[in-house]
């Protein structure tokens, strides 16, 4: 095999282990088959054979106590005395059931009634098969012996006991049925199989198809009888194993022989040893495929990384790789890994350098953007600063609508801090943070929409959390998220709706929810919301900034700021706040102060 290819060896050593293993381990199996079939067929018969002779004996009782009561009637005593066959024979048949036989003997042997029995049989009595003389048919006849009673001894006999006379014996008297066929197809009942009743070489009886009879009586019957209980495999190509009952029978040997049906059993076992063939066919035929099969091993590995390639070409860099093996398919594997890694790898620095320069431009175009609103808007805010100041001199201290007067200015310094906020997002939120009740901050939200809510007809509904914990935040720009998110619903229903605020506490976090009964978000602008300049609304209503700037700020508390809507039934927008978002160093004493300064 030196100079044979791999491909050839593999083909050989498997047809060979095919040949050596599989073959023989199926012999093994067919005679395996075999032998139980025949061992079973075995006990089927055995505990037939039990059965039948069960039978035979309940038969032969009833034979018996039927002879024993006829033998024991005086006119049959008389009759056989006297050797009067006819009129015995009239007596002993209206003694019997119909269907059944009668013979009597004299004590030297005579037949009087019936066939002639031999002397041992007149002598022990007891139950035996004879033949009729009549009609050749099979009796099982009961034998027993009858006596002829003394006469009584007359009264004031003065004879010594010793003196006195026996009983004296005048024959037999037998009582028999007849093996017919209704005999043969009872016992066909008991033992559940096929039966025959055979007399020396003749076949008396049989239940067995005519065919298979036939060549049953080209056989040694009396031989099969004498021979023993059972016999297999099936005698003469006969689809039987066969089992003997023997019969006590002084004209030779009378048995009845029990058939077991195999012909079913040998049909499965003929069936594997064929299957042997077309097993080691079928060996011979894999064997062809291996070599396919070493074929496929050598090019499957090639055409994974053939398709990997491609993949890569097409930006996948996760397609599994042939695994890694010594030869030189597995260097090839290894070196493909590593140039795939390697694009990956610079695909991925190129991907994040792509975004952070996107980001860049767009937080350029913010700055510029905001640099010019703030030059526009930062003097008419001083302005305006300036004349609320002359305002609050020169104004009435008790007027109660000094409160509104208060609010503009707020609301104006808080207009500044956002024009400050847009041009660093990044400045961090900390240096102002402090315990924060976001009930409060909320009331305060609505009751700046107040006038805008009525003007658009927006019913506004309130529920607040009585027992909502405190979160440490920064205050205005929280205030900024929720007011932008108020005018956002508002926008959202310019032909009224209702506006819901809600706040929850849990664990680890707070809840505000700002939901509108408004037009709703489609489904393609919903993931892009959060970007800056992208707005739905009109030009001259937007610009794109206000949530941008307010998942910025959320995001900078380390919050989460999501939206749920469905086109036509309205927007959700929910602000998660953890209990201590920017200084969680605040101690218990730091935050009731800050509380109480805040005047929250």
């Amino acid at each position: 095999m030196r100079g044979l290819s791999v491909r050839t060896k593999i083909f050989l050593l498997f047809a060979g282990a095919s040949l050596l293993t599989v073959i023989p381990a199926l012999v093994m199996i067919g005679r395996a088959v075999e032998n139980r079939v025949y061992e079973r067929a075995t006990e089927e018969l055995m505990n037939a054979i039990d059965a039948l002779g069960t039978y035979w004996e309940r038969q032969n009782d009833a034979l018996q106590e039927s002879a024993r009561r006829i033998a024991r009637e005086p006119e049959v005593e008389e009759l056989l005395g006297e050797g009067d066959s006819a009129a015995l024979e009239s007596v002993l048949l209206r003694q019997i059931s119909p269907g059944r036989s009668v013979l009597a003997a004299d004590t030297a042997g005579r037949p009087l009634v019936g066939p002639m029995l031999d002397s041992a049989t007149i002598s022990a009595g007891g139950t035996v098969v004879v033949l009729s003389d009549r009609d050749s048919a099979a009796l099982n006849v009961a034998v027993w012996p009858v006596f002829l009673e003394p006469p009584p001894r007359p009264e004031g006999d003065t004879l010594p006991d010793t003196l006195a006379l026996d009983s004296v014996r005048v024959g037999i008297i037998g009582v028999g049925t007849r093996l017919d066929e209704r005999t043969i197809g009872d016992m066909k009942v008991i033992t559940g199989g096929e039966v025959a009743l055979v007399a020396g070489d003749s076949l008396v009886g049989t239940t067995l198809p005519d065919s298979i009879a036939r060549s049953l009586e080209d056989l040694d019957l009396a031989g099969l009888v004498r021979g023993g209980p059972i016999f297999g495999p099936p005698i003469a190509s006969l689809p039987y194993l066969i089992g003997v009952s023997p019969l006590l029978s002084p004209d030779g040997e009378v048995g009845i022989l029990l058939f077991r049906s195999v012909a079913e059993e040998l049909q499965i076992v003929r069936g594997i040893r064929q299957s042997m063939v077309g097993i080691g066919l079928f060996a011979l035929l894999l064997s062809l495929l291996l070599a396919l099969v070493v074929a496929r091993i050598v090019a499957r590995p090639a055409q994974v990384l053939a398709a990997a390639a491609t993949d890569v070409a097409q930006g996948n860099f996760q397609t599994p790789l042939p695994r890694a093996s010594g030869d030189e398919i597995g260097q090839l594997t290894r070196a493909f890994a590593e140039m795939r890694s390697a694009i990956a790898e610079r695909e991925a620095r190129l991907r994040s350098a792509q975004a952070e320069l996107i980001h860049r431009e767009k937080l350029a175009a913010m700055g510029r953007l905001v640099a010019q609103l703030s030059h526009e808007i930062n003097n008419p805010i001083y302005n305006i600063q300036n004349c609320l100041e002359v305002l609050d001199r020169r104004g009435d201290p008790t007027d109660p609508n000094r409160e509104f007067l208060e609010l503009a200015r707020e609301e104006l310094d808080r207009m500044a801090v956002l024009t400050r906020q847009l041009l660093d997002q990044s400045r961090p939120l900390a240096d102002a943070a402090r315990p924060l009740q976001l009930n409060h901050l909320v009331q305060r939200v609505a009751t700046l929409a107040r006038d805008q809510l009525e003007k658009n007809g927006v019913d506004l509904r309130m529920s607040l959390d009585p027992e909502l914990p405190t979160v440490v935040a920064h205050p205005d720009a929280i205030q900024q998220v929720l007011a932008n998110l108020v005018d956002n619903a508002i926008d959202a229903m310019p032909n009224g709706g209702t506006l819901y605020l809600r706040t929850r506490g849990g664990p680890e976090a707070v809840e505000v929810e700002v939901e509108d009964t408004g037009a709703g978000i489609s489904e393609a602008d919903l993931p892009h919301i959060f970007e800056a300049f992208f707005t739905t609304k009109p030009e001259v209503r937007g610009i794109g900034l206000g949530l941008f700037v307010s998942e910025g700020i959320i995001r900078g508390h380390r919050g989460r700021l999501t939206v749920e809507s469905e086109v036509g039934k309205g927007s959700r927008f929910i602000v998660q706040l953890p209990r201590e978002t920017l200084d969680s160093s605040l101690s218990s004493a730091d935050a009731q102060a800050s509380r109480s300064a805040a005047g929250v």
